[in-house]
């Protein structure tokens, strides 16, 4: 696949006045390749974001506007649907990408032209030297082990962030694109995921940089991730895989929910195992419909290892107690991996 037809960039925004402004003039300032055209889609916004977008970027941004604001799948679903390319960056409202960001994503894709996703490396803006992500690899326990390069030289992920990724847009669309069940939290993975097991695998692309103007989340993202792991995991898992794995998943989520509740969280995280309970019928459903259809196997989707621990647990008790966990997720992983 090229980038000859051009790139369709797609800013997901909900509430973004303060941050869209740079994000917007960084997509414009791109160089090195054609941007077909800009989709700001735009999630049911309160504050001042769409009179930005009228007073500043008219002509220049086509403004998608949701109804009502159910979380950036259906917004991201959206800009897949209306863009007229093949290559489709997503990102975020609050994302400075360097002017040769997509250029380099575009390179790989011309490099891979099976690859289903491209991410750049995300720094944190105020901490420039400061790596955030660069894609990651999907553990056995639902959780992840982020991608650290050695180098500039692009490597296949598990997964993507879709922050600011770029897309292959058909085998998105293929793999069932962006689950809208899924309000927020492991919503890239997820779509990484499928479109991998499907055949088209994701990429990072280390010298490709953004910068995450990062805000607090609230302690809300705690019963969204435990749901979505849940889900993500019933719905994507081969029969052997799911039970093979399902002592190593329990204990890892109970570690987890210790952890939460000597936070003063517990009660998040027992409301995301409550709902991910409340929602097996419909995570069974789309089992039924993806598993028959995966061609590749989950021993090369999935890796053991230890899991990067949860945010909050940097030294201490914590820290020691977590090492000796991902110490027994790696062994048992080793132990079930070749039966997959």
């Amino acid at each position: 696949m090229t980038a000859a037809a051009g790139i369709t960039v797609a800013v997901i925004n909900y509430n973004g006045a303060a941050v869209l402004g740079p994000t917007l003039d960084s997509v414009l300032a791109q160089t090195g390749i054609v941007l077909h055209s800009i989709l700001a889609v735009d999630n049911h916004s309160s504050d001042d974001s769409l009179s930005l977008l009228r007073a500043r970027y008219a002509g220049r941004v086509q403004v998608i506007e949701m109804p009502d604001n159910r979380g950036p799948n259906p917004a991201r679903n959206a800009a897949l649907r209306a863009a007229e390319t093949e290559l489709v960056l997503i990102m975020d409202n609050d994302l400075v990408l360097a002017p040769d960001y997509v250029q380099r994503l575009a390179a790989v894709f011309a490099a891979q032209p099976g690859a289903g996703a491209v991410t750049g490396q995300i720094r944190l803006h105020a901490e420039p030297q400061t790596m955030q992500y660069c894609g990651a690899f999907l553990h056995y326990a639902a959780e992840v082990v982020v991608y650290r390069p050695r180098g500039d030289e692009p490597a296949r992920v598990g997964t993507v962030s879709a922050g600011a990724a770029l897309y292959n847009r058909s085998a998105a669309l293929a793999a069932d694109a962006f689950d809208e069940d899924l309000f927020f939290g492991w919503e890239d993975g997820d779509l990484a995921f499928r479109m991998a097991a499907l055949g088209h695998p994701c990429y990072a692309a280390p010298a490709a940089l953004a910068y995450h103007m990062a805000r607090p989340r609230g302690t809300r993202w705690i019963a969204l991730q435990t749901r979505n792991r849940w889900w993500f995991v019933v719905r994507h898992y081969d029969s052997k895989t799911l039970w093979l794995a399902l002592p190593a998943l329990i204990f890892y989520q109970a570690c987890a929910g210790v952890f939460f509740l000597f936070k003063g969280q517990g009660g998040e995280f027992a409301r995301g195992a409550w709902h991910a309970l409340c929602g097996l019928s419909g995570a069974l459903r789309k089992r039924r419909a993806f598993v028959p259809r995966k061609l590749v196997s989950d021993r090369e989707l999935l890796c053991g290892g230890r899991p990067d621990p949860p945010p909050g647990v940097r030294g201490g008790l914590s820290a020691r107690l977590a090492g000796v966990a991902g110490a027994l997720l790696a062994g048992y992983w080793r132990l079930i991996a070749w039966a997959l």
